[in-house]
C-alpha cells in the first residue's frame, strides 16, 4: 500500500507509511499514477481520491480542484496556446532584433527596392501587431 497527500499543506506526494488526511492507494494503482504522470498528466487529490487528469481540463482555486466545463475547457486551452505563441513571437523578436543590427552595420539590399533592414522591420511590425492581439 501507499498514501498520498501533504504533510505539510502545500506539498504533496506518495508515502509509504500512513498519516492524518492521507488516501490509501495500492501500488497497482500507485504504478497507474505514475505511467500516466509519465505521459504528460498530472496527480491530483480529487473527491476524495488520487486521480491522474490533463491538466487542461481541472482548475485549483483555493487548493481545492475542480473539473472544469467545456467552455472553461476551451477558454484555458486557448489561453495555453496563446502563452506559448506569446513566447514564440518573443523568441523571433530576438532573433529578427540580431538581424536588423547586421543589417543596419552591413547595409545592403535584398532586392532591387528593399533593404534587409527594411524587409526585417516588416516582419518585426507583423509579429509585434500579432503580440498584441494575443496580450487583450
Amino acid at each position: 500500500m501507499k498514501y498520498y497527500g501533504t504533510k505539510n499543506n502545500k506539498d504533496y506526494g506518495f508515502y509509504e507509511e500512513n498519516f492524518e488526511n492521507a488516501v490509501e492507494i495500492t501500488d497497482e494503482y500507485w504504478m497507474q499514477l505514475l505511467n500516466e504522470q509519465s505521459e504528460g498528466k498530472r496527480i491530483i487529490p480529487f473527491e476524495g481520491n488520487v486521480i491522474a487528469v490533463n491538466e487542461a481540463e481541472y482548475s485549483q482555486v483555493n487548493g481545492v480542484w475542480t473539473r472544469l466545463n467545456a467552455a472553461e475547457i476551451q477558454e484555458k486551452q486557448l489561453k495555453i496556446q496563446n502563452a506559448i505563441r506569446i513566447q514564440e513571437i518573443k523568441e523571433e523578436l530576438d532573433n529578427l532584433d540580431k538581424k536588423r543590427i547586421r543589417a543596419m552595420a552591413e547595409p545592403s539590399l535584398m532586392d532591387s527596392d528593399t533593404s534587409w533592414l527594411e524587409y526585417y522591420n516588416k516582419q518585426v511590425k507583423t509579429l509585434r501587431d500579432e503580440l498584441e492581439q494575443l496580450n487583450k
